[in-house]
């Protein structure tokens, strides 16, 4: 669908200065200081709320902060700052916008409109409601836009406003004793098998539907090691059981316009994860991917809209990764250094009062319990509740 021309223009200028970028060497996609911590909307933050901004907004916000070399990832626009306004104070102890500050564009894409009707009673606009026909209650009636709406916003970055709380510290660390339990629940739960059987290159092979990778010791840094498997992982978010991509089905080779965009999807992939999970990949693992830079440019180049579909894309695919293997069952991914401590902790817990033995044999014990001999009671057992972690056994393209 043709975009309003404001916005069209906007993403090409956007699109312009990311290949330039690229054509100079600058590791646009990898800003490290806002890792850990999203773009996200001001207002909301300071409510306590989470509300993050995703896919094309995200991207083009990333660029932003690392053009101009915002620290906040706070964002707002001018009447979200002027809602914070109370009565009573002078402006200049308001929040309100710098002088001379200049805004960032984003994009507000609307899919459905909630149908409307006029009240017969108060003669008011009220939603139009309709049964729902899984559970039969009334709700309101949604029609689809065909095409969507588009909206176009100026959002201002928390630096670019006075008189707002600081965001708040956000330190990442990523030593080998904080490994990302976000990251190890999604190698754990990779759909694709994962092997750390390489040297040195990474990839993904579709014939085997199989991750393979060097072995984490064999990288620069642990961040560098999440990206680059991040990375193939969202190589095989692609395969026709899955989301079934064209840059994994049907690719044309290193080089290729489809293995590029491909290839600019994984990447963006890996660092929406990195951003939302404070992993930050690091200078080595933008210089592992060097010589995609200019087949990305040329695509980019040649339809500045391929970016906005990459971003849009590479959202869709982290939102995948997510639901099917961060949050499957992140609570089971632990380091033994946790199993070692839950194991001291069990011989320390009061005992739980043994069951009638009629109902012992009826009760249903998860395979995460198990049974421990108390030892000032050697004459009984009982049954103490203990949840057992699984130790970190992580299953060992490049492009």
């Amino acid at each position: 669908m043709p975009l309003p021309q404001k916005i069209q223009e906007e993403r090409e200028a956007l699109a312009k200065r990311v290949v330039e970028d690229i054509r100079s060497g600058k590791p646009f996609f990898w800003d490290s200081g806002h890792y850990g911590h999203p773009h996200r909307n001001l207002v909301a933050d300071l409510q306590g709320k989470d509300t993050k901004y995703h896919g094309i907004n995200n991207m083009m916000l990333t660029v932003a902060a690392d053009r101009f070399g915002f620290k906040d990832t706070r964002w707002a626009t001018f009447n979200q700052v002027k809602s914070l306004q109370k009565e009573g104070l002078p402006f200049e102890k308001q929040p309100h916008i710098k002088k001379g500050a200049k805004g960032i564009p984003i994009e507000y894409w609307q899919y459905t409109k909630t149908l409307m009707e006029k009240d017969p009673k108060t003669g008011m606009l009220v939603p139009k409601m309709e049964p729902d026909p899984e559970t039969g209650r009334m709700k309101p009636a949604v029609r689809r836009l065909n095409p969507p709406l588009v909206r176009r916003y100026i959002v201002f970055n928390g630096d670019q406003i006075a008189n707002i709380p600081p965001e708040r510290s956000h330190d990442i660390t990523l030593d080998e004793k904080d490994r990302n339990a976000a990251m190890e629940a999604m190698i754990a739960n990779s759909e694709a098998k994962v092997q750390f059987d390489q040297n040195n290159q990474n990839f993904y092979r579709v014939s085997e539907d199989c991750v393979h990778v060097m072995p984490r010791e064999d990288f620069k840094s642990l961040g560098a090691f999440y990206g680059t498997v991040a990375h193939e992982i969202a190589h095989s978010t692609g395969a026709e059981s899955r989301m079934n991509r064209e840059g994994i089905t049907n690719s044309d080779g290193f080089g290729g316009p489809i293995y590029a965009k491909e290839e600019l999807r994984a990447e963006m992939t890996s660092m929406f994860l990195g951003q939302e999970y404070g992993v930050a990949p690091g200078k080595e693992h933008y210089e592992n991917h060097v010589a995609y830079l200019q087949s990305w440019a040329e695509v980019i180049e040649k339809d500045p809209d391929e970016l906005f579909r990459a971003a849009a894309e590479a959202q869709k695919i982290t939102d995948y990764i997510k639901e099917h293997m961060i949050e499957r069952d992140l609570q089971k991914v632990q380091t033994k250094t946790d199993e070692h401590t839950i194991e001291r902790a069990a011989r320390t817990v009061e005992p739980v009062p043994q069951p009638e033995p009629e109902k012992a044999k009826k009760r249903d014990f998860k395979p995460i319990h198990r049974s421990i001999t108390i030892p000032d009671k050697p004459k009984r057992k009982r049954r103490v509740a203990v949840r057992r972690t699984t130790t970190d056994k992580t299953k060992g393209i490049s492009r």
